[in-house]
């Protein structure tokens, strides 16, 4: 009875690191898909729109970090960097194409109030 508990208890051992070794794989495909985020949102101008700019500094700097993690063999905590950095990298996507736009629409309703109130 206690070589089968004993046996048991290696076999779920055994399998946890297994299991952790494949966890453990290097995340390439989100480093890529990290880096792919960046660059768009670097191409979009993020670093001209303030709002968006400080996001996509936290991106670069996120996938430094991951890249640094993943030589270090810290796979789990690159991982994790690297979804936020494609998580700020999306955002300074998005806000360097709005904000712009909603600065002009605004920029166009305060001339159209302008005339409004100063017919010719």
């Amino acid at each position: 009875m206690r070589k089968m508990m004993l046996a048991a208890a290696l076999a779920v051992v055994a399998s946890g690191c297994s299991a952790k070794r494949i966890a453990a794989e290097p995340p390439t495909e989100r480093l890529a898909s990290s880096q792919t985020s960046v660059r768009a949102a670097e191409e979009v101008g993020a670093a001209r729109v303030p709002e968006a700019a400080t996001y996509l500094a936290y991106a670069q700097h996120q996938l430094a970090t991951a890249q640094q993690l993943m030589s270090e063999g810290r796979y789990e905590s690159a991982d994790l960097q690297l979804q936020q950095a494609e998580a700020d990298a999306q955002l300074a996507f998005a806000l360097a194409r709005t904000v712009p736009l909603e600065n002009e629409a605004r920029r166009m309703v305060e001339q159209v109030e302008q005339l409004r109130s100063n017919p010719r």
